[in-house]
């Protein structure tokens, strides 16, 4: 697949998931960023080659991404989908957690 078929595949993918909280902060040929509107170092950031496709996602507590190399568009949408939908739900059991505090 070229990279930009995969680009588009993704491209077009991602919006979906990436809805309140989060803007689009670059968006080229082989490379795509979100960035979290309320913490600069929350990111994810997708670069596609020939042969791979590079995947930073934002670890929590942190100031550092955590990256991993996919090999399909598909993937890496799924990989971030995951990843998204792990963070929504960890935010979601804290504000429970902090609800129970009072």
């Amino acid at each position: 697949m070229s990279v930009i078929s995969a680009t588009y595949i993704i491209s077009q993918s991602l919006p979906s998931l990436f809805d309140t909280g989060w803007e689009l902060t670059q968006s080229s040929e082989n490379s795509i960023v979100y960035r979290s509107t309320t913490n600069a170092y929350e990111e994810f950031r997708v670069i596609i080659e020939a042969t791979k496709i590079t995947v930073s996602v934002p670890m929590p507590n942190s100031e550092v991404l955590y990256t991993t190399v996919l090999d399909t568009p598909e993937e890496a949408c799924d990989y971030i989908r995951n990843h998204i939908d792990h963070m929504r739900t960890h935010l979601e059991d804290s504000k429970m957690d902090d609800s129970d505090d009072e």
